[in-house]
């Protein structure tokens, strides 16, 4: 009897209502997306910050550094000039912008690649009119002569003035930004040397004016092979102007020292940047500084034609590149393509040379 009335109670129980059920369930499923919405969102956010915040540090630590910043780095910076006579790099490098980022960087010493002999004409420079002065001085005597590549039918006197000009303010500005300036070239494109370190330059420097004119050498011997036996020997003697440089850092006190050279000085293996930073002992970077970035997109085939064109080895990158127009620096990030710069292998020597340069 009290098993039949529990089952009768069981089967009075109210049954569960289905559609209520399903609606729970419903309301706890969204619950839990909107939850489970709320944390995934919340984790993005963070994922996110984390993820910019590593990207900056990375591009903070990989971005280039400014010139202000090169020179504070280092106690030797190269800037090197990839063409001769270019205005923009004329001007580039007699701007007081220049001087105000060196002298911002604590930089004591200024090498300008400028002959000795004018160097010491140069030192009386103490206002724009003396600037001047020494700009018309140099026009007159006739003795230097400067070329702008990039516009070779302008009237000479206009380049010459142009860059004598540019030397004077050179001066004018180390001395009213408190650098010393060095002039550290020889005096003439000979260089006045007392040994020969290129045979086919010591063969050319033996033979007297009878002898070109006896054997009609002008038409044996190519004015680009004289040229380039005259680079390569000026190139060969970077360290006595790298010698003359390192005596007037002592000197003068030592401290932070900015070089303004021709970029093949600085690329060659032995060159015055290597020379420098050996006896300095000092680590020295080497900037290329170019006038825009076009000029850079084609710097590459440039140093192909001059490594050829005076047989000597460019294959070792700079350390980084200056943009004057878009005034910003970037790192070289292929160094394996400068490998296919060195033009010594090439070296040829005309015929007449040949008893001259296989002589011990």
């Amino acid at each position: 009897m009290l098993d039949a009335n529990r089952r009768l109670d069981a089967n009075r129980r109210p049954r569960p209502n289905f559609r209520s059920s399903v609606q729970a369930w419903l309301a706890k499923r969204a619950f839990c997306t909107r939850r489970a919405a709320n944390v995934a969102g919340v984790f993005a956010s963070v994922i996110a910050t984390i993820t910019v915040a590593h990207h900056a540090s990375v591009a903070q630590q990989s971005a280039p550094p400014s010139l202000d910043k090169l020179f504070r780095a280092d106690d030797i910076t190269i800037l090197a000039d990839v063409k001769h006579g270019v205005r923009e790099r004329i001007a580039f490098y007699s701007s007081p912008e220049l001087f105000s980022a060196m002298r911002r960087a604590g930089v004591k010493h200024v090498a300008i690649e400028m002959p000795r002999v004018l160097g010491r004409q140069a030192n009386g420079i103490d206002t724009e009119a003396d600037v001047e002065a020494f700009a018309q001085d140099i026009v007159r005597s006739g003795r230097w002569h400067f070329l702008d590549p990039d516009n070779r039918g302008e009237e000479s006197e206009k380049t010459q003035h142009r860059v004598a000009t540019a030397l004077g303010r050179q001066v004018l500005l180390s001395k009213q930004h408190g650098i010393k300036a060095i002039f550290y070239d020889f005096n003439n494109p000979l260089g006045n040397f007392h040994t020969y370190n290129d045979p086919v330059y010591r063969c050319l420097a033996h033979l007297g004016n009878v002898a070109w004119v006896r054997y009609g050498l002008d038409s044996k011997v190519t004015k680009d092979e004289r040229d380039a036996a005259i680079m390569r020997e000026r190139l060969s003697h970077d360290d006595e102007l790298a010698a003359y440089v390192a005596e007037e850092v002592n000197a003068n006190g030592g401290g932070k020292l900015v070089v303004i050279p021709g970029y093949a000085h600085a690329a060659i293996q032995g060159g015055i940047a290597d020379r420098l930073a050996e006896r300095l002992s000092a680590r020295a970077t080497t900037v290329a500084v170019l006038k825009d970035v076009a000029e850079g997109k084609a710097f590459h085939t440039f140093l192909w034609e001059q490594s050829r064109l005076l047989s000597i080895n460019l294959s070792r990158p700079p350390q980084y590149y200056y943009s004057i127009a878009a005034e910003e620096t970037w790192a070289e990030e292929a160094p394996g393509r400068y490998a296919a710069l060195d033009g010594s292998r090439n070296y040829a020597t005309p015929a007449v040379c040949h008893q001259f340069a296989h002589r011990d």
